[in-house]
């Protein structure tokens, strides 16, 4: 496989994932969701948001990630602010972000560990990311003559 064809594939993908966060985003606007699934499902449609703009391995050691194009400063503002809550408190569990202090005590002569921390952040409303993703794809959807431009020459 060439480099341009991995490039379009992984292209591919990223509008797959954002199309995904954005039906994802669209179900949970309606009402009646259970409150445990909605998390969930929110928590999943924000990973799928991510995945486009960090590092995929394709073959031979290359790597691909989707740049984010030149949206408003509100718009990347927010990117920003979902990339950091996929990484450090979605997909992995950073402690920074929780700043926990631990305060060990005794109680009947046993040891008793109390943890403080941060309470879990807040999340954007999911119509501000579903209109993120909007922006996003129009972009994107205006690259894919660019992307399809290689397949003119080929056999």
């Amino acid at each position: 496989m060439t480099r341009d064809d991995e490039a379009y594939i992984h292209f591919q993908e990223c509008l797959t994932s954002l199309n995904r966060t954005w039906v994802i985003l669209g179900k949970l606007e309606g009402s009646g969701v259970d409150p445990v699934l909605r998390t969930a499902s929110y928590h999943m449609a924000l990973i799928e948001y991510a995945k486009p703009f960090k590092e995929s391995r394709g073959a031979n050691k290359r790597r691909h990630f989707l740049a984010f194009p030149s949206l408003s400063a509100d718009d990347t503002a927010l990117h920003s602010q979902l990339l950091a809550l996929r990484d450090q408190v979605l997909a992995h569990s950073d402690l920074t972000v929780k700043d926990a202090k631990l305060y060990v005590g005794e109680s009947n002569g046993r040891a008793l560990p109390l943890i403080i921390s941060n309470t879990a952040q807040q999340l954007p409303r999911t119509s501000q990311v579903r209109q993120l993703v909007e922006h996003l794809l129009d972009a994107l959807y205006a690259e894919i003559p660019t992307y399809e431009q290689q397949f003119k020459n080929s056999p």
